[in-house]
């Protein structure tokens, strides 16, 4: 029958669909034969369709169906809405839920089954991002009928330390020595606008206006425009001033004139790191640098403002921890 042996293609797929040419289909075998049912062209319909294919339990007027059912229909109707840096995310997310998870029935799900995971998860916190996100797809399969509780609700999760790690005035330079003249561009540009890293993989020149830099930010959707100063009109003047291939509207662009993808900016991050001898530092680290040395020049109110956070609190994670007292010795 073959439908066990491990795939070789279209491995981002759930388990019995699979894809012919330009469809979706369903394949399972029923006495004997093997049933193909065509779903749709589109994936995000046809993950829906496949979702409400397994989801039927073989109990009579039960529609509970697998976790994995679950999670499929919940790519196909829910995910679709979310930001695309929060898409991308999800589906990661969702594909390590469903190796775990998947083959369960929803209804067998405990909370203990939900600890036991967060305690065997070795890297804690992204453990406990995963039992959000299943938290989510449990919530929405309530909403369908397909489950009668949420087994992630009321369990503690993984305690989380927040990051107090400040990026000096010397790590900054050692980094801009080693970095070539684009990353000198993006590090100095980041800290002076404390963006976001998806933020600065998407500017296009055209965000360049009279008036300044103007970014509606991915994450939250706040339209900010960061009024030119000497140092950032200096900064935007070189990046635009970089060699980039014909036709390019990014104000930077990987090594082959392509925009960033968010494992090629890794990538440079860390060869960049490595260059430097900079240790622990990661890109967002900048950020919080940056709001940091803002509220001492500021205040809070300026470096909310500067971050495009509609609140405060959110703010206050980024500077509280890293903020330290300068004390004058006695002698």
């Amino acid at each position: 029958m073959g439908m066990g042996r491990k795939r070789t293609k279209d491995k981002g797929l759930p388990p019995r669909m699979y894809k012919r040419g330009e469809v979706y289909y369903h394949a399972c075998w029923i006495d004997r034969k093997l049933k193909w049912t065509r779903l749709s062209a589109n994936k995000a319909e046809a993950l829906t369709l496949w979702a409400d294919i397994e989801g039927q339990s073989t109990v009579p007027g039960e529609k509970t169906g697998t976790i994995g059912a679950a999670i499929a229909r919940y790519e196909g109707e829910i995910l679709p809405a979310l930001r695309p840096r929060t898409q991308e995310d999800y589906h990661r997310i969702l594909k390590a839920l469903r190796d775990v998870f998947g083959h369960m029935r929803i209804e067998s799900l405990r909370r203990p089954d939900v600890a036991g995971y967060l305690d065997r998860r070795s890297a804690k916190v992204a453990a406990n991002r995963e039992i959000a996100v299943l938290s989510s797809v449990f919530a929405y399969s309530i909403r369908w009928g397909w489950a009668e509780e949420n087994p992630c609700l009321g369990v503690r999760r993984n305690k989380e330390k927040p990051r107090k790690r400040y990026v000096t005035d010397a790590e900054m330079e050692k980094l801009r020595q080693c970095a070539d003249e684009q990353w000198k561009c993006i590090i100095d540009l980041a800290y002076l606008t404390s963006m976001r890293r998806g933020d600065i993989m998407k500017l296009r020149l055209d965000q360049c206006t009279e008036e300044g830099l103007l970014v509606a930010q991915e994450k939250t959707g706040a339209r900010v425009l960061y009024t030119w100063t000497p140092a950032l009109r200096a900064v935007v003047s070189k990046a635009r001033g970089l060699r980039r291939r014909i036709g390019s509207l990014s104000l930077f662009a990987s090594q082959d004139g392509t925009p960033y993808t968010v494992s090629g900016w890794n990538s440079a991050w860390r060869r960049l790191l490595a260059k430097s001898e900079v240790d622990d530092c990661h890109f967002h680290d900048i950020r919080a640098k940056s709001l940091t040395d803002a509220s001492k020049i500021g205040g809070r109110d300026y470096a909310q403002a500067l971050a495009g956070h509609a609140d405060g609190s959110m703010t206050e994670v980024y500077i509280r921890d890293r903020e330290f007292t300068h004390v004058r010795p006695l002698h």
